[in-house]
């Protein structure tokens, strides 16, 4: 079926359903790109960079490194 017989449906669609349908593509869009979604399986992925110890971690010995690198100068 041509995407132009889609156009009026989908115009008829509820703004909640055109949502949906937004998400759907995106997701599809992700998958086929080998991307993976924020979405998995109905759980939101919790781990970023604002989540990471490691990443807290290694900033905070950059920090420390270039602070002491100040003072000796």
């Amino acid at each position: 079926m041509p995407l132009t017989e889609f156009v009026p449906l989908l115009k008829e669609l509820s703004h909640s359903d055109k949502l949906l349908l937004l998400h759907f593509l995106v997701v599809e869009l992700l998958n086929e790109s080998g991307l993976v979604p924020l979405d998995i399986h109905g759980k939101v992925a919790s781990q970023g960079l604002h989540d990471s110890f490691e990443a807290a971690a290694v900033l905070a010995k950059a920090l420390a490194e270039e602070k002491a690198s100040m003072i000796e100068v």
